[in-house]
């Protein structure tokens, strides 16, 4: 079978195939919305859309796992459990999924308006599976809360073999903000926040964040 080598570029639900990086008009434009399936077989990427089928070829196998992530991620608004990525590509899916989330006007939470550099904009589910990806490199961060309420710290630790996640909700009160647990315990900041699970850990947790300072 024949190929053209081509460009290509994702936006949204936009797929679009270009001759040169340098051309504004696509030699042609795939509804990601009509997928129904996207699977690799051997050097190439097979998508399957209602009425179409259309096979990529790529240049290596990172390649294919990173377009078969972005087009699941865009097409399902939820980052897959299945790729096989490296920590710094896991956390560029997520950036895609809250840009994308923002520019369709998926409702998200306010954030503080100074907030550690381990904050992500996931969901609980996604937390998880960053933070499962993303072992040796960190195992705490800080989201936004469920239905929009606040912030939650999510953790994730390895104990006899075993893996334990665990889920603390973070209120705003006027004098800065309370972490609720069975003692509930109060900081002045978020960076204190994270400094609280640092500290009582003796070091066992640590931000999800290769540039974090632990001066915040």
């Amino acid at each position: 079978q024949d190929y053209q080598r081509v460009w290509a570029g994702l936006r949204g639900l936009k797929l679009a195939f270009y001759m040169l990086p340098q051309d504004q008009e696509p030699l042609e434009v795939l509804d990601l919305g009509e997928l129904v399936t996207v699977q690799a077989e051997g050097r190439a990427l097979v998508l399957r859309l209602r009425g179409q089928e259309v096979t990529m070829k790529v240049e290596s196998w990172e390649t294919q796992e990173m377009w078969r992530g972005f087009i699941l991620t865009m097409t399902k608004m939820r980052m897959p459990r299945d790729l096989a990525l490296l920590p710094g590509h896991n956390v560029q899916l997520l950036e895609a999924l809250r840009q994308e989330r923002e520019r369709r006007g998926t409702p998200v939470s306010p954030a503080s308006p100074v907030v550690p550099s381990c904050f992500f904009e996931v969901t609980r589910p996604e937390a998880e599976l960053l933070l499962e990806l993303s072992a040796g490199r960190g195992n705490l961060l800080l989201r936004p809360g469920g239905h929009g309420q606040g912030l939650s710290v999510t953790i994730r630790q390895e104990i006899d073999g075993r893996a334990l996640l665990r889920h603390y909700k973070v209120k705003k009160e006027p004098q800065g903000y309370v972490i609720v647990m069975e003692t509930p315990h109060r900081c002045s900041s978020l960076a204190d926040v994270v400094q609280f699970f640092v500290r009582t850990s003796r070091g066992s947790l640590q931000p999800l964040d290769p540039d974090y300072s632990t001066q915040l």
